[in-house]
Formats: C-alpha cells, structure tokens, sequence
C-alpha cells in the first residue's frame, strides 16, 4: 500500500512539474513584453530579469503614436458583427444537423468538415475578386462578408448540440412549438458553454488576423489593430527600432481579448471539455 502511494504522488509531482514548466514556457513572452514595454531605451537589451527603472512614458508614447482607438473600433465592430453572423449562421445549420432529419446529412456534415481544411490563403483571390466587383474592397463589408458563415463554427455548434436530449425538442413539438421557437428558447440555452466558446474562439481569431485586412483595406481609417501593430513595427525600418513602444502598443492590443477571456472563461472552459467528449 505504501508504494502505491509512493507511485502515485511521484506520478502527480511529475504532472504538476511537467505543467509548471509548460506554464513557464506560455508565459515567458507575455513576461518579456510587459518587461520591454517598462524598460527605457537602454534597457531593452539588457540582460538584467528587470529594467532598472520604469519608464511608464513609453505607453503614453505608443497611445500618441497611431490612433489607437479608431483601430481599435474597427476591429471590435468588425469582430462584433463577424460573430453575431457565424453564431447565427452556426446555429441554425447545426441545429439541422442533430434536431432535423432529412436524406445526405452525413454528406453535408463530412462537406463541412472538408470546408474546415481550405485555408483563407487558397480562397482569397476570387473573394477579392467579388468584392472588387460590387465595389466593397476597403469597406466593413470587405472585412466581414467573407466570414458570415464558418464551417468550424457549425462543427463546433453540432457537437455542443449532441448533448442536449432530443427528446427535449420532441416533447417540444408536440406541445406546438415551432423550430424557431425550440432553437431559441430550449436549445442555445442549454449550449451556452458552447455559444460562449464560439465567441471567444471567433473573437480572439478575427481579431488577431492580419492577413485578410491588410488585403482587403488600404486606408488608414479602416485599418484594424494587428495592421496597426505591424506599421508600428515597421515605421522605423532601416533604424533601431523601438521594441519598448512597440511592446506597449501589444500591450494595448490584447487587453480587450484578456478581458474577453476572463469574462468568459468559466464557460469556455465547459465548451471545450464538452466539446471533446462528444462524437
């Protein structure tokens, strides 16, 4: 008995050292962003754990130095709006996958799941092509038509779905409910650890894209923050470049996403486990 338990608190002491390491690993470059962003100027390279002295200025430099609230007001419009699609849209093709019986929806659920492979980069050509046609490029509908549906989304939607018993919405019907009704009113509020996955996966993903806007964009007043971000790296090219105002720029960048997930991560984290346990 006493070595069994022996190997069973070597085991746990091997997982939590394993995970504190991992922890250390993940949190390293949040650490050296903080670290850069306080630092002044002589500092940054310098190989001390810590600056000698704050310098609480260079957030101040980095606020004065782009306008961050207008990107930042794009991008949180643009994600907002990205969202509320692609949970709409999710929603209703993944409540027709589990609740709706028809002939081929296992061919339409394997064509999602086909979808879910394509990358943005293999696709873009014609969709820039069609906005350019309607006139649309550098717009918020360039920087959000192309997103309005997800196929990860639906995946994500049906599986929260399977948990929910369908005997639930049969009991439903029959009591004269219509399916708009039944989704509303008994489904998605019994998938709120899934919905609240979805917007914050959708969210933190939209809102850390750099690709698509900076193609589909090419005004300043429609720029969004990772584009913003990447003019700020690149103003002073062929120069030092100032890492400790571009940390404090990052440092404004994610505070909304860190928000977002300490809002939510108590059903985020319910989405995720749920999410993995059905087939």
């Amino acid at each position: 008995m006493n070595a069994k338990r022996l190997r069973l608190r070597l085991t746990h002491s091997g997982v939590h050292i394993v995970l504190i390491i991992l922890c250390a690993v993940c949190i390293t470059p949040l650490f050296w962003m903080i670290r850069t962003a306080l630092a002044p100027s002589a500092d940054i390279l310098s190989s001390h754990l810590w600056p000698s002295h704050l310098a609480f200025g260079n957030f101040v430099t980095a606020w004065h130095a782009q306008p961050f609230l207008l990107f930042l007001g794009n991008s949180l419009l643009t994600n907002a709006t990205i969202v509320a699609c692609q949970l709409g849209t999710s929603a209703l093709a993944a409540y027709s996958l589990v609740f709706i019986p028809y002939q081929g929806k296992r061919l339409v659920f394997f064509t999602t799941l086909l979808a879910m492979m394509v990358p943005m980069q293999a696709t873009f050509v014609p969709i820039y092509s069609m906005l350019s046609t309607f006139h649309l490029i550098n717009t918020y509908g360039a920087l959000i038509l192309p997103f309005v549906g997800s196929a990860f989304g639906i995946f994500l939607m049906r599986q929260g779905f399977l948990s929910i018993p369908k005997e639930m919405v049969q009991a439903a019907r029959v009591d004269g409910a219509t399916e708009w009704q039944i989704l509303v009113n008994i489904v998605l509020p019994h998938a709120k650890p899934t919905v609240a996955t979805l917007v914050l996966l959708n969210f933190v993903y939209h809102y850390n894209s750099l690709f698509w806007p900076l193609i589909a964009t090419n005004t300043n007043n429609m720029r969004v923050v990772p584009v913003a971000l990447s003019y700020f790296l690149t103003q002073d090219a062929g120069q030092s470049l100032q890492w400790n105002l571009a940390m404090a720029f990052d440092v404004f960048a994610i505070a909304p996403v860190v928000i977002l997930f300490l809002l939510g991560q108590r059903y985020f984290v319910q989405g995720v486990t749920g999410v993995s346990l059905k087939g």
